[in-house]
């Protein structure tokens, strides 16, 4: 194998090299290559990785065809360069005047013997097994993101689901405190030529207040509406609000108030942080005997 040895050459020693399985005019070789390819270098240094790991457990794969037609060549290509030097060392050390008599004693053709052959075999076997270990672990790595990527995936989606779960709950609640068999709708109406309304509905049998205005105008900066419970003894406060862009809004509250005891529904414009009492008179009114 020369040194001027091409990018898949020195790639496909690798797994070789990494076993120490290469003789030295190939690793030269592959060492050279790999001097100047950071992407080589960078895969050898996986494999000697996966090659330690195997050290004590050395586990044999099946080979494909491609894989074994590989070894056989590589097992021939050593037969020939190993009785290549075995005749070399028997011309060397022949009598110069012998040469012409002992042309036709030249040393027997090298047979590899099974020793040789099941060493071969288990460099071969340790070769790639470390292939195959190195694309496991990568392959393991993969998986691995896949199942972090599908666990974080599925987590935004129980998210998602428990976020539409808590809005059909409340939606639930509110067409419940609209249309229970005990509600009470008052229509709240403005005292002036203005055409704000609303409604108010009283599910007397869970102490629960939905309001409903219509064509609210937006309040003045710094100020806000506040919703209010009148009773014969307090003016209870029931939330502030600011209206839609389309001047509707919705205001939900719960207070125990026995049957008769609420007598009016109001509604006042008050400062952006609301007040313990109503500061203003109110542009919504609705008495609790009006239905």
């Amino acid at each position: 194998m020369s040194d001027g040895m091409t990018h898949d050459q020195a790639s496909g020693e690798l797994e070789a090299l990494a076993l120490g399985a290469l003789d030295e005019s190939e690793r030269g070789a592959v060492l050279s290559h790999i001097a100047g390819c950071d992407a080589c270098a960078a895969e050898l240094a996986v494999l000697r990785t996966t090659a330690a790991a195997l050290a004590h457990a050395v586990v044999p794969v099946s080979m494909s065809p491609t894989q074994r037609e590989r070894v056989r060549a590589r097992l021939l290509a050593r037969a020939t360069d190993d009785r290549a030097q075995s005749i070399t060392r028997v011309a060397r050390s022949a009598d110069v005047v012998a040469i012409g008599a002992a042309s036709s004693a030249v040393a027997p053709r090298r047979r590899i013997s099974g020793q040789d052959w099941l060493a071969l075999a288990a460099t071969v076997i340790a070769v790639l097994s470390v292939g195959a270990l190195a694309r496991a672990t990568a392959e393991r790595s993969e998986v691995r993101a896949a199942l972090q990527t599908a666990a974080a995936t599925h987590g935004a989606r129980a998210v998602a689901l428990d976020s539409l779960e808590r809005v059909l709950a409340d939606r639930d609640q509110l067409i419940a405190n609209l249309t229970g068999d005990e509600v009470t709708v008052m229509t709240i109406a403005a005292v002036d030529a203005h055409a704000p309304y609303g409604r108010m509905f009283w599910d007397q049998k869970h102490d629960r207040f939905t309001f409903v205005g219509h064509h609210l105008p937006t309040p003045k900066l710094g100020r806000t509406y506040q919703l209010w419970l009148v009773t014969p003894t307090a003016k209870i406060n029931a939330g502030t609000f600011a209206p839609r862009a389309d001047g509707s809004a919705v205001v939900r509250a719960q207070h125990a108030i026995p049957k008769n005891g609420l007598a009016a529904i109001a509604v006042t414009d008050e400062p952006s942080a609301g007040s313990a009492q109503p500061t203003t008179a109110p542009f919504l009114v609705a008495s609790a005997g009006d239905r």
